[in-house]
Formats: structure tokens, C-alpha cells, sequence
């Protein structure tokens, strides 16, 4: 094969490859197109709470510290934890979500919840000065998505207001700054509550009575949770710092409101 075969051979392949991607690139595309034609604009008025659980390693050194416990497999090394909140809110938000299509009195269907949230807080010092331990000042500002593969079920009688139960797993990946003792780190991690097989139904769920539609659109009453990175979660701080190490953190988030708990959540009919 001389040289302008083998361009010509070349250059018929890249002009495949571009071809095919471009195809299925178009093919998503429509896809994006076809789901978003098919959901619903939405307003709700929640609380929503979220939280950091930190963990880290450290020396013995005589006592053990009520919120520390000595590790089973090195009894020279004690673990400690404390809670943050990552942020707090009051208020109105906007939502997409499929048309709902009844079944029947029973329902039974599926679907992908994806979410964007900042996460910010800190331990002030003078909340561990008295504790005696290393951990002085703890900070965090992240920008977390969050993804929540869902099943949804329940019973949707015509004289009473539909109850419907969602569950599943949650994958969140983060970005942002870490800072221990005054010292930032540059951090991306990802958590996640696939633990085992009963992790589907411990990431994600949330309740929600339906207490009137109106054509396609809704009025109910909610509340949710989700869950990424059961136990210690995943490490959310590099390397050492006087004399504490593995620094691991845990996500949660409480949704709730004013109606006994429940957020209030109003399902458009449009577009």
C-alpha cells in the first residue's frame, strides 16, 4: 500500500468514526428531547437539611474522648467523628418532573432524579477547644450532584388521595475546597449508598400523598432523604495533619416543611 492509499484509507475511517459519533450523539440528543417533552414544571416550598458526618484517625492518649472509640483491629489507634451541617434552606424551588399516568388503583413505575446543590459549613473552634482533641476547625464548600435512580409505587384510589413511595439508590459527586485546622485541600469525590444488595432501598425515599389532580398537574404533601456514603463514606480529605489522618465524610439530606413535616409540592399541568 503506498502513502496516498493509506491517507485515503486513513481518512475514510476518522470520516466513519466522526459519522457514527455524530449519529449517536443525535441519537441522545432526541432522546433528552423526548423526555423533556414529556415532563411537567413544578414549584414546591420545603425545608431541606443538609449534613456532613467527619470521621478521622488519631493516636490514643489517655482517655478516650466521649465522641472517639478505640479501633478493634489497632487498639493504639482511636476513631473520632462529629456532624456539620452543609446547609439549610427555606423556601421555594422549581422542579421537572414526567406526567404522571395512572394505572389503575395500584401504580408501579420507574425513573432517574438528578439534582445540583452547594454545600457549605464549618466547625467553629470553640466547639472542640473544650473537647481537648487536635480537631480544631473543620470547613467545607462543595459543588455536589446528585443522581437518584428510583422506583416508585403505591395505591391511587378515585376517594382518596393517592400515596405513592419512592426508593433507591444515591450517587453524588462533589467538588470544592476541604479545610482542617485552618489548612484548605482541593478535593473531588464521590459517594454513593451501594453497600450491598438492601443499599437500593437505603439511598433514597421519599412519601408523598397526592391530595388532588387536576388534569396533569398535582397537589401533594412531601417528604424525602437521601443517603450517599453509609458509615464512614468516602475519603474527603488528603494526607495528615497534627497528628489526625483518614479523613472520611458522609452525606445526608432531610427534606421536609410546615404541613406536619411534609414539604407542600404543586405539579403544573404545563407545558
Amino acid at each position: 500500500m503506498n502513502s496516498r492509499s493509506g491517507e485515503a484509507v486513513l481518512r475514510s475511517f476518522v470520516g466513519s468514526v466522526a459519522m457514527l459519533l455524530s449519529t449517536e450523539s443525535l441519537g441522545a440528543l432526541d432522546d433528552v428531547i423526548n423526555y423533556l417533552e414529556q415532563t411537567q414544571v413544578g414549584f414546591d416550598y420545603s425545608n431541606s437539611i443538609d449534613r456532613v458526618d467527619l470521621s478521622y484517625d488519631m493516636d490514643v492518649g489517655g482517655r478516650v474522648p466521649p465522641s472517639c472509640g478505640t479501633l478493634v483491629d489497632d487498639p493504639s489507634q482511636q476513631r473520632c467523628s462529629v456532624s456539620m451541617i452543609g446547609g439549610a434552606s427555606n423556601g421555594w424551588g422549581l422542579f421537572l418532573q414526567p406526567a404522571f399516568k395512572k394505572q389503575g388503583l395500584f401504580y408501579l413505575n420507574w425513573d432517574l432524579g438528578i439534582g445540583a446543590r452547594y454545600l457549605s459549613g464549618e466547625l467553629p473552634g470553640s466547639e472542640q477547644s473544650l473537647s481537648g482533641l487536635p480537631l480544631q476547625t473543620a470547613s467545607f464548600s462543595l459543588a455536589a450532584a446528585v443522581i437518584k435512580p428510583y422506583v416508585q409505587f403505591g395505591i391511587t384510589p378515585e376517594w382518596w388521595p393517592d400515596v405513592l413511595i419512592s426508593f433507591g439508590p444515591a450517587i453524588q459527586v462533589a467538588v470544592g475546597s476541604v479545610a482542617i485546622n485552618g489548612q484548605p485541600e482541593t478535593v473531588a469525590v464521590g459517594t454513593s449508598s451501594i453497600t450491598g444488595p438492601m443499599s437500593v432501598i437505603r439511598g433514597f425515599f421519599q412519601l408523598e400523598f397526592v391530595l388532588r389532580r387536576f388534569g396533569d398537574g398535582a397537589f401533594s404533601l412531601v417528604a424525602s432523604h437521601d443517603v450517599t456514603g453509609h458509615g464512614r463514606g468516602t475519603q474527603i480529605y488528603p494526607g495528615d495533619i497534627d497528628g489526625m489522618s483518614n479523613f472520611h465524610g458522609a452525606f445526608r439530606r432531610d427534606v421536609g416543611g410546615i404541613a406536619y413535616g411534609f414539604g407542600l409540592k404543586l405539579l403544573t399541568p404545563w407545558p
